[in-house]
């Protein structure tokens, strides 16, 4: 089931060992991708001793041979220089040469993946194109209402807890504050994927990301408001499908109100966390938004948030779900914590694994990541917005007082 590319004897025992049941080493790096097509193993592994550029060049021509591959590279020296090119080399995961256990969570995502491909396809040997990411967008219709801390705790959330290969995408292009949020150094940005024109692929886009240390990349918003100019609705839609085909999940935190750039990400996207909170005017333009959707004929399945639940100002989520006329899926309280920890540059979700908004938010993404069982038949009945909702917010009278 594992091959194991390493020149190193002991190394490369102390590898099968961990992962168990039977592997074949190799210690040459031009029988690696015959190997795999011939066999049809799902799991590689890169040992230390190979070098970055033989492993690099061995990762894309294996990953041609057999797509559906999943390649973990062994370094003495995990950094973001190491992570980005092997993302760019089509490498699933990297992970320290003496952190075992690592390298086994990260063989039993590869081989949950596998399974969920060949279960879906029906073929055993799970040949095929390599599956596409889960896009998730997070969209308020009216400024203030938490969507990017959301975004930011959701993200880091997936990639900690769920172990998945997690981006975030700030596509709020004219005042994103997603890498403020995570607490990230001044870097690339969108505006660099930008400058690339047609020529950006997936090596280039991950060359513009930040790495968090939850294992989250990010692809940070411009700096100033007038460099969104540059950046055109086809670039966004091209680097989330990128995006998609190198990550687990893909959070897009979009703006608060519906430009070309966030119709854009509506086509591909396959979520949609419409958060709204509890007060008249985002009650009311989250009523608008959600017959935008309508309108647009969306095709993935949206959730509404409320975050800020339980606040006492006279709208309940009860007043808000019979207004809308539509189903509350998470309640996210309140909580003088989540700005404080914003604030210091924490990311909630990480530091407060068992605090109420992480267990809200916990719950909420076993609709996007389900348990590995659920996820075939997830597929196979995609959610989709019931036709023709018919939005009461302006024939019910809502308490403000």
């Amino acid at each position: 089931m594992a091959v194991i590319l390493e020149f190193d004897e002991s190394i490369a025992h102390a590898v099968g060992s961990a992962l168990g049941g039977s592997s074949t080493v190799l210690t040459d790096a031009s029988q690696l991708p015959p190997h795999v097509a011939a066999t049809g193993d799902p799991l590689v592994v890169i040992g230390p001793s190979v070098d970055a550029a033989v492993a690099a060049r061995v990762t894309a021509a294996t990953i041609e041979a057999q797509p559906i591959a999943g390649i973990i590279w062994l370094r003495r020296r995990v950094d973001t220089s190491t992570v980005l090119e092997a993302i760019r080399a089509g490498a699933s995961d990297v992970v320290g040469e003496s952190d075992l256990p690592a390298l086994v969570a990260a063989a039993d995502r590869v081989l949950g993946r596998a399974n969920t491909v060949a279960t879906a396809t029906g073929d055993p040997a799970a040949v095929g194109a390599t599956p596409r990411g889960t896009v998730t967008a997070v969209f308020a219709s009216k400024g203030g209402c938490g969507k990017t801390s959301i975004a930011t705790n959701l993200a880091c959330l997936l990639s900690s807890e769920g172990q998945k290969r997690v981006a975030i995408l700030d596509l709020d292009l004219e005042s994103g504050d997603v890498q403020l949020l995570m607490s990230l150094p001044r870097g690339r940005s969108i505006l660099d994927v930008a400058a690339l024109g047609s020529g950006v692929d997936t090596g280039s886009l991950a060359a513009c990301m930040s790495a968090h240390s939850s294992g989250t990349y990010v692809l940070p918003a411009p700096r100033r408001p007038e460099e969104a100019a540059g950046i055109s609705p086809q670039l966004v839609s091209r680097a989330v499908e990128l995006a998609a085909s190198m990550f687990d999940h893909v959070i897009i935190d979009c703006p608060p109100y519906a430009t070309e750039h966030v119709l854009s990400v509506l086509d591909i996207a396959d979520h949609l966390a419409l958060v709204c909170t509890p007060d008249a005017a985002s009650v009311k333009n989250t009523a608008i938004a959600l017959e935008m959707f309508d309108e647009l004929n969306f095709k993935g399945h949206i959730s509404l948030m409320i975050n800020h639940a339980g606040d006492k100002v006279g709208i309940t989520t009860s007043d808000i779900s019979e207004a809308l006329n539509y189903p509350v899926t998470c309640e996210i309280p309140t909580s003088l914590d989540l700005p404080l920890a914003t604030n210091s540059g924490r990311i909630l979700t990480l530091t407060h694994p068992r605090h109420p908004i992480t267990t809200a938010l916990r719950d909420w993404s076993t609709l996007i990541n389900p348990p590995l069982a659920e996820a075939v038949t997830a597929q196979a009945q995609k959610k989709t917005v019931p036709a023709q909702r018919k939005h009461r917010f302006f024939s019910k009278r809502v308490a403000t007082s």
